[in-house]
């Protein structure tokens, strides 16, 4: 779940993004598991999912390296898109005790600026199906 505003825009990196609507400081955290908002399915669930359905999971969740599940997000966070790490602005953090990782800004995020993680560090990419594109979404 994004903890900080922001909204669905043209992105230079590919098809649509995530930017931030207001400045973030470095050592913020900008995106947090939330059950309520970021759906858990076993991959067993999807692989038996209705086609459409499957597509739907595929492209817009992750697959968790904490879990082993997809993990679909329901708010604009299925938006951020990939740049390798030194070149994105959110680093995937994890903290004791939680489901998940958190996205902490790596450095101050300006207003307007497309928020971005390096997927390697987000899911499972050996032996499970990964969205077909660069990105979690779009």
């Amino acid at each position: 779940m994004l903890t900080v505003k922001t909204s669905v825009g043209p992105s230079d990196i590919q098809g649509m993004g995530l930017f931030t609507q207001e400045n973030i400081p470095a050592g913020a955290t900008v995106w947090v598991y939330d059950p309520r908002f970021d759906i858990s399915f076993d991959c067993q669930e999807v692989e038996m999912m209705l086609e459409l359905q499957r597509e739907l999971i595929t492209r817009f969740a992750y697959i968790s390296k904490e879990t082993g599940k997809y993990i679909f997000c329901i708010d604009n966070s299925q938006f951020i898109n990939h740049l390798s790490s030194g070149r994105n602005n959110l680093d995937v953090v994890r903290i004791m005790g939680e489901p998940e990782w958190r996205g902490i800004a790596n450095r101050d995020i300006e207003v307007g600026e497309e928020i971005t993680v390096d997927y390697q560090k987000l899911w499972v990419t050996q032996g499970l199906e990964k969205p077909k594109s660069d990105k979690i979404s779009n």
